[in-house]
This record gives C-alpha cells, structure tokens and sequence, in this order.
C-alpha cells in the first residue's frame, strides 16, 4: 500500500533519476578517459613518425655527404693523374694524344656518373617526401574519422537518452 502513495512513488522517481544520472556521469568520465588516453597514443605516434623521419633524413644527408667526399677525392685524383700526365707529355707526343683521349673520356664518364647519382639522390628524396606526406595525410584522415565517429556516438547517447525519458514521461502519464 506504500508502494501506491504519490509520495513514495515520487521518492522511487528520485531513486531512479539519481541512478541514470549517476551512471551517466560515470560514462561522461570514462568517455573522457578514453579520449585522453587516445590524445596520448597519437602524440606518441606523432613523435615517433617525426623521430622516424628525422633519422630518415639524417641518414640521407650523411649518404649525400659521403658522396660529395667521395667525389671530392675522385676529382683530387683525376687532378692529380692530369699532372702526372702533363709530365708523360712532355716526354711523348704520341702519348700525349692517347692520354688526353682517354682523359675526356673519363671524365665524361665521371660527369654522367654524377649527374645519374644526383637524379637518384632527388628522386630517392622525393620518395621519402611523398612518404612523408602520405602518411600525415592519413593520420589526418583518421583524426578526421575518429571525431565523427565520436560524435555519431555523442548524438546516440543524446538521441537514447531523450527517448528513455520520453518513455518515462508517458509511463508515468498511464500512470495518473
């Protein structure tokens, strides 16, 4: 008989809204947790792309600083065979004719070997810069994806909860 007084139905309408409310804020924390926790695995994940790519970079550099030493020396050496020869010359026309031949040829050779090596150095380049991008595209794309699904499932918390208490509203309108 209790049961059917307006005030202890009144009280158990109180009971009850003070549970879902407290369940509610219990799932607004966690809800919150979570994106916390996920804001500090993408920076995780930012940082270690960007020490990924840094250490790509750096290692390119030391390459194409290698090369130019290489080259370096490879250009003191055919200086230093130009002198030599230079002398052979003095001592031999006929050679001196077959020498200089042969030097044109190689360093043309060593032209062309230059430019091909800078063409692969800029197109290996652009291979990690495309990479690069690409892959900031896609964490772009998938912040972008987790923000809408975040709010899909913001709207169907808002959607189910404003059904539940329309519910509650005509339950207790059958009620009176």
């Amino acid at each position: 008989m209790n049961e059917q007084r307006d005030e202890v139905k009144h009280m158990n309408q109180l009971i009850l809204y003070a549970k879902v409310a407290t369940v509610r804020d219990k799932q607004l924390e966690e809800k919150k947790e979570i994106m916390e926790q996920r804001k500090i695995e993408e920076k995780r994940k930012d940082l270690m792309m960007e020490v990924d790519r840094l250490k790509k970079i750096k290692y390119y550099e030391e390459l194409e600083k290698q090369k130019k030493e290489e080259l370096k020396k490879g250009h003191q050496v055919i200086i230093e065979q130009i002198k030599e020869r230079e002398l052979e010359r003095l001592k031999a026309q006929e050679e001196k004719e077959r020498e200089g031949q042969e030097m044109i040829k190689h360093i043309k050779q060593l032209q062309i070997e230059e430019s091909i090596n800078n063409l692969k150095r800029k197109q290996k380049q652009k291979e990690l810069l495309d990479e690069i991008y690409e892959a900031n595209r896609r964490a772009i794309v998938d912040k972008q994806k987790k923000i809408l699904e975040e709010k899909a499932e913001e709207e169907k918390i808002i959607k189910y909860n404003i059904e539940k208490a329309q519910k509650e509203a005509e339950y207790l309108a059958e009620q009176q």
